[in-house]
């Protein structure tokens, strides 16, 4: 199977477009203008429409993909492993327990080096049943391998998805990626999303051609037999190496991408209003950043030497680029829809383990907010951060 003899001549067609969008259809786009060839669909709100979109797609002809409907989260995992293991690209959504449900497989398709990309959209886990956003479905899965990407708007979303396969199917990374929003606040909320011409695509990612080995029926081959501990032992350092690498993959593709198409989120990391002498730092992730931004704006008004840092890529966690961030602030406060429970939030326990080893270890405060997707507005998050600073003048 190649994109040439699966795509619709007519998709190279399109020119470059604005569209007002939500998450999920700005997460549906992308995977068309990837040229996905395989697609494994499952319904869980709130990620279902991004696959309905795509099925309409699919079905209007103007997008070259199989569509395969399966009767569970765990065999959409299922499919995207068999389809990604004979060379094709390809693509799912999911959300909170379909993603749980998927998990045994969301492993093996990282341990087996797949490149499988999935939009995930944020929420919470039961009981109490909530359909909200929270990041700990897919920050549950953090150590198994795969890539992990989140996003503050549905601009973001898109591109990322597009950079995800590029990166993915790297052949120094072939590793899985989810590419996250938020629930509701990005995958149900519409906003302008710019969309290049589909050749200025094709340029960019160009097809998956896997130089590792490929089912062929024709060739047939045995893989993943019991594994004894030495040769066991180096997949998994290999992996970890990979992973590794994929840091400066990640980071040359973010360029490249603002090079061919004027839009830069950010790499491993993005930084707002911040330079060598800034103090205190407020570290964030997903859509909560966004609105963060305004709350550094209000804290500055008032005298506040505060920036912020945005948590773009969990895994590989940029930790040495944190440390160069950090190594003369004073505070860093933590704000954050992830809790560790027994700890502290998730994105600040791998904060600080990296600032650990770094020279500076900045006073710490933290926040866990917005969970079930509890608004975080711009005034609430600077009254806690202010809070936190008004006993150290």
């Amino acid at each position: 199977m190649t994109v040439s003899d699966k795509s619709p001549k007519s998709i190279g067609n399109e020119e470059a477009k604005t569209l007002i969008i939500s998450g999920n259809y700005a997460a549906a786009y992308a995977a068309k203008m990837a040229r996905i060839e395989v697609v494994a669909a499952y319904p869980i709100t709130p990620s279902t429409d991004c696959v309905e979109k795509v099925s309409e797609f699919v079905e209007d002809g103007v997008m070259g993909a199989e569509l395969i409907k399966v009767e569970s989260e765990h065999s959409v995992a299922g499919a995207l492993i068999g389809a990604s293991s004979t060379g094709a690209r390809t693509f799912s959504s999911t959300s909170a327990h379909g993603l749980l449900y998927m998990a045994e497989l969301v492993w093996w398709a990282a341990l087996a080096r797949l490149p499988v990309v999935m939009n995930i959209v944020n929420r919470e886990l039961a009981p109490a049943w909530s359909i909200w956003a929270q990041t700990q479905d897919s920050m549950g899965l953090r150590d198994s391998g795969i890539i992990q990407y989140y996003c503050k708007n549905a601009q973001e979303v898109f591109d990322t998805l597009l950079m995800a396969y590029k990166v993915s199917e790297h052949e120094h990374v072939y590793m899985p990626s989810l590419v996250c929003q938020d629930a509701y606040i990005l995958s149900h909320t519409n906003a302008q999303v710019d969309m290049p011409a589909q050749k200025d695509v094709d340029d960019f990612i160009g097809t998956y051609n896997p130089k590792h080995f490929i089912l062929d029926p024709k060739n047939p081959i045995t893989h993943s037999n019991l594994s004894y501990p030495q040769h066991y032992r180096q997949k998994r350092f290999n992996i970890m190496e990979s992973t590794h690498r994929a840091k400066q993959i990640i980071k040359d593709v973010c360029a490249d991408y603002k090079k061919r198409f004027g839009r830069f989120h950010g790499d491993l990391v993005d930084t707002y209003d911040i330079d060598k002498k800034t103090k205190h730092f407020i570290v964030s992730h997903s859509s909560i950043a966004e609105e963060i931004e305004l709350s550094v704006d209000m804290l500055k008004k008032k005298g506040y030497d505060v920036g912020m840092i945005r948590i773009r890529v969990l895994r590989p966690f940029p930790d040495e680029e944190l440390r160069e961030l950090c190594k003369n602030i004073e505070t860093i406060h933590f704000i954050e829809r992830a809790p560790s429970y027994g700890y502290k939030g998730i994105i600040a326990i791998d904060t600080m383990a990296a600032l650990f080893e770094g020279e500076n270890r900045p006073k710490a405060f933290h926040h866990i907010e917005g969970l079930s997707g509890m608004d975080v507005t711009a005034e609430y998050a600077a009254d806690l951060i202010e809070k936190d600073l008004e006993p150290l003048k």
